[in-house]
């Protein structure tokens, strides 16, 4: 999806995007299984957190446990990008600049969708 914002800008919010994201499936996996797991992408997603989570000890509150420490993060992420990417372009762009990267992943997912659709129904 081609939107009128510019890149740098766009850049910023699918890499906090993919923080929030990557914070979330760790948040998951750590549901289900325990610290000393060998599951490779439960240690792979720990070590790309990890880092994010100690640089951000400062600003977590201490009063919130272990385990919901990187749901904290990510919603920190998310009021980021909702609330002050879009100050970068002013005012206006308040409830337009939101959720850029969510806008063009579901409108791939859409169109491969609508390709299988369209190719399901001109095979029968």
């Amino acid at each position: 999806m081609i939107n009128n914002f510019p890149i740098w800008l766009t850049a910023i919010d699918y890499f906090l995007a993919s923080l929030m994201i990557i914070l979330l499936i760790n948040f998951i996996l750590n549901l289900f299984l325990s610290e000393a797991s060998n599951f490779v992408l439960y240690r792979f997603i720990t070590k790309l957190t990890n880092p994010i989570i100690n640089f951000t000890n400062k600003i977590t509150p201490s009063f919130i446990v272990q385990p919901l420490i990187p749901v904290y993060i990510a919603w920190m992420i998310f009021m980021v990008r909702l609330y002050i990417l879009p100050l970068c372009l002013g005012y206006s762009y308040l409830g337009r600049f939101a959720f850029t990267f969510e806008k063009d992943l579901i409108t791939q997912i859409k169109s491969i969708f609508l390709d299988i659709a369209i190719n399901l129904n001109y095979g029968m």
